[in-house]
């Protein structure tokens, strides 16, 4: 399987926080979540066990989780540093994403996150934690995706989604700093 740095590994291998670079200490910014995730889905297509574990739906306006157990062990740690699913499902809440579908079904959408359109995600905002949040599926906001335009697939190289996905926290980050 390919390598993937991210800033959850660098951790382990500095022992610490502090001992992380400056430029690891940027991407650890309040933006770092959704970007993470759309970089996880743009690669999900080019590596087989992420591909097995979760996946972008045909038309691009949101995203599967098909192996729970396998998309926790092998594909969150390379991006996140969460190992519950509550974790991650919590995060997803606080981004404002929704779970479409009932039981067994892992299916999650916001109208800002969206294949192929990585400038969407600009628009995206991390509620404060005020006190406990509770799931839910939100039938009333989901919109009928069989009735939209499929959006593009990712054809670039996953090491250019990678530089991509860095530029776009930089960019975010810098501008949160300027207001």
């Amino acid at each position: 399987m390919m390598a993937i740095r991210s800033p959850a590994s660098e951790e382990g291998m500095h022992g610490s926080k502090k001992a992380a670079s400056s430029s690891t200490s940027m991407r650890r910014s309040k933006t770092e979540f959704p970007v993470k995730l759309y970089a996880m889905l743009e690669l999900a297509d080019n590596i087989p066990v992420f591909a097995r574990a979760v996946t972008w739906l045909p038309h691009g306006r949101a995203f599967r989780v098909l192996d729970e157990d396998t998309f926790m062990e092998e594909v969150v740690p390379v991006f996140f540093n969460q190992t519950k699913i509550r974790s991650f499902n919590r995060q997803l809440h606080l981004w404002g994403f929704h779970r479409i579908g009932r039981g067994n079904e892992k299916v999650w959408f916001n109208d800002n996150f969206l294949r192929g359109v990585p400038a969407s995600m600009e628009h995206l905002v991390r509620t404060k934690i005020k006190g406990n949040i509770v799931g839910s599926i939100d039938d009333g906001k989901i919109p009928n995706f069989d009735a939209l335009p499929s959006l593009p697939i990712c054809d670039k190289h996953p090491s250019d989604v990678l530089n991509e996905m860095e530029k776009a926290i930089l960019k975010i980050h810098s501008s949160s700093i300027a207001h």
